[in-house]
């Protein structure tokens, strides 16, 4: 009997010395940031997480403040194509993302989606529902362009011949934009 309030004893011990992981990745929305989506920035801003998912709920009423309007929501993490561990942050296999950052994005409960998220001072960020895009299969073409995007280290000349892919999301002018800044940067 000893040894099993011990081994209870020990075990809540450790717990609240190192803390339980949870299963719910919280992620800031950065709602200053003049820009959303998958590709933002003058060169394209480097992604820090990006992934696959459900959403699971969206709040039905938003906040309104004088600055910004926020609305909380919460995605399944189903297949995660990218992460960087960030000095106060880090993707360690959560299974829901949260955050305020769904105002506008126009998507319902059960749409499938794919998540680009940024870094802000050492955390991940995501800087409004323009970096929550819709995606309709699996194999969808979109997945594909941004898993060769992220293979290529995130050289935007990857996508050079992607831009048709992108027409249905308004993102061509964008990538044609990110390539001719890549390109005219010395490197």
């Amino acid at each position: 009997m000893k040894r099993i309030l011990f081994f209870i004893f020990s075990y809540f011990t450790f717990l609240l010395i190192h803390g339980q992981q949870s299963d719910t990745l919280t992620v800031g929305y950065t709602y200053w940031w003049s820009e959303s989506g998958p590709f933002i920035g003058l060169c394209g801003e480097p992604y820090a997480l990006v992934f696959k998912g459900h959403i699971k709920s969206i709040k039905e009423t938003p906040i309104h403040t004088n600055t910004y309007t926020s609305q909380k929501g919460s995605i399944s993490i189903e297949e995660v194509l990218y992460s960087t561990t960030l000095a106060k942050q880090k993707y360690q296999g959560e299974k829901v993302f949260v955050s305020d950052c769904f105002y506008g994005s126009h998507l319902n409960e059960a749409d499938a989606v794919l998540v680009f998220c940024y870094a802000y001072e050492d955390a991940y960020c995501i800087p409004g529902a323009g970096s929550i895009l819709p995606i309709h299969r699996n194999d969808d073409a979109i997945i594909t362009s941004v898993k060769e995007y992220i293979t290529s280290g995130q050289n935007p000349s990857i996508l050079k011949n992607d831009k048709l892919i992108w027409e249905p999301y308004g993102l061509s002018p964008k990538i044609t934009q990110m390539i001719h800044c890549f390109e005219l940067t010395p490197k």
